[in-house]
């Protein structure tokens, strides 16, 4: 008798957890959706900050000093870096204020307009 009731309760035990399977491995598939949406949102915002830095320089800011009084002879009154060039403001000896481009790749002058 015991055994019959042993077995009876374990088929009742059995069907009760048998519908539980199901939203189980739903809630365990949207958990790894979760997670997969959320690795792809971490490796968007690293690709982001990779992009928004700037690009490296050949040539260095004192460099880029050199390069734009060698082909303005006067005083530097400002260097700026932007994203892939340098902006060098020099005053020359007549009193004329120069703005120069330097690249930050390959060193060339430009005169700003």
């Amino acid at each position: 008798m015991k055994f019959y009731i042993t077995l009876f309760l374990l088929g009742l035990f059995s069907l009760s957890c048998y519908g539980q399977t199901e939203p189980r491995k739903e809630q365990n598939r949207q958990t790894e959706l979760r997670k997969e949406q959320f690795r792809q949102t971490e490796l968007r915002k690293e690709q982001n900050r990779q992009a928004a830095q700037p690009a490296s320089r050949e040539v260095s800011k004192e460099q880029a000093t050199r390069l734009a009084q060698q082909r303005y002879p006067g005083r530097v009154l400002k260097v700026q870096a932007d994203n892939r060039h340098y902006r060098v403001r020099v005053m020359q000896s007549d009193g004329r204020v120069v703005n120069v481009v330097v690249d930050g790749q390959n060193g060339r002058v430009q005169r700003e307009e």
